[in-house]
């Protein structure tokens, strides 16, 4: 079949059940609670629209190499918006001031009502206001992405491999000119079986979780990994809030984020990326600064013409990137143990418990090497580990 139903699993982007002209292509969560595609056979006519949208297949990114790329520490002039915003509001004002010159958003927000992150369709001010803030699960994209049409201008907004996907896709459709594409720095995205375990938990304790924020600046921008629900509910990754320990702890991310990820540090598809900058630069800095990276002319035209809007410093790539991660996440020896967990409706404080002792085995040697480095050299002499001075 010339089609993608030969992968076992993917980045689950959506933009092939998007793109596909039969619609024989849905999107399901999978076993461990990622999204994959599932193609009809006996719709699909092999046309293999679907393989040349792919970013997950493509062993390169499609990235302009000749363009020297140019980076910024960004934040909102207005104070309101930067207040609001996850880290500088450089992502919302990029798209309240391309809907302002009549482009479409096709940008992401939380619905509580299905407790999933989704893309849609913003054309004013006031439904761009939705998409503020993180979600740091993965998105339903399938019905946004659709709404991508011929003829009319998109600002888009996703996770890095999304936009590589419908940089694909634009391109195949000859719409490249009229796309502005914007991804972010991306940690991974982790299992929705985790963040449906962790509401369960939260319900259990305040009832219906709605108006849930994932990033909040009460504390500082420092200190704003937070998951909090409206005047009932708050829980600090610096207090040991259970789904930003899994998250961040890399302990249940998407096979793709430890094995396929062509996208850390300086590798996009997309005009414009956007990230907090965290670093020594800004840290004394509470309100919130964002890193941002053009990777093409319209990305760089784009942003020197918000200039009246945004405050713009130059910068480097090193600054900007300092805390981002370089890398693919590193797999750890729990997986296993906390997917199966997961599936079994374990509580997520008796995962964390069992997964911190196995992943000592992973620590043991850097520990040994630690303790033994700073032993007296006469000591470390003596056990062989350190030759003895020549006289």
């Amino acid at each position: 079949m010339k089609n993608i139903s030969k992968f076992d699993y993917c980045y689950g982007c959506s933009v092939c059940a998007s793109a596909c002209p039969k619609k024989a292509i849905s999107m399901h969560i999978d076993s461990e609670g990622f999204y994959k595609p599932i193609v009809d056979d006996s719709i699909c006519v092999n046309c293999g629209i679907c393989l040349n949208v792919c970013a997950f297949i493509s062993l390169e990114v499609i990235q302009d190499k000749d363009f020297p790329i140019r980076n910024y520490a960004v934040w909102s002039k207005d104070e309101d918006i930067r207040n609001k915003c996850t880290s500088g509001g450089v992502g919302f004002e990029v798209g309240r001031f391309l809907l302002n010159k009549g482009y479409n958003a096709i940008v992401c927000k939380y619905n509580s009502e299905t407790q999933h992150a989704e893309h849609y369709l913003a054309k004013t001010e006031k439904e761009l206001i939705a998409s503020i803030g993180s979600k740091y699960i993965q998105s339903d994209a399938i019905h946004g992405f659709k709404q991508i049409k011929k003829g009319e201008k998109f600002f888009i907004t996703g996770s890095p491999c999304q936009i590589d996907s419908i940089r694909r896709w634009v391109r195949i459709r000859k719409m490249d000119d009229d796309v502005v594409l914007l991804d972010f720095f991306c940690h991974g995205v982790p299992s929705n079986l985790m963040w449906q375990q962790y509401l369960r938990e939260l319900e259990d304790r305040i009832g219906i979780v709605d108006d849930i924020v994932w990033r909040d600046k009460e504390t500082g921008w420092h200190d704003s990994w937070v998951m909090k629900v409206k005047d009932r509910y708050s829980s600090w990754f610096t207090k040991g809030d259970l789904f930003y320990k899994m998250f961040l702890g890399d302990r249940c991310l998407g096979r793709q984020c430890y094995h396929n990820c062509k996208y850390k540090y300086k590798s996009s598809a997309a005009d414009i990326r956007i990230g907090d900058l965290w670093g020594r630069k800004y840290s004394s800095d509470e309100k919130g600064v964002n890193g941002v990276v053009c990777f093409t002319e319209r990305g760089l035209n784009l942003l020197k013409e918000m200039h009246p809007i945004l405050h713009i410093e130059d910068s480097t790539l090193e600054i900007v990137a300092e805390s981002q991660m370089k890398k693919c996440a590193h797999k750890p020896i729990s997986y296993k143990y906390t997917m199966n967990s997961l599936k079994k409706g374990i509580p997520l404080k008796k995962i964390l418990q069992k997964a911190s002792y196995i992943e000592l085995v992973e620590q043991i040697p850097n520990k040994l090497i630690y303790y033994i480095t700073r032993l007296p050299s006469k000591t470390l002499e003596v056990l062989g580990l350190k030759e003895k001075p020549q006289k």
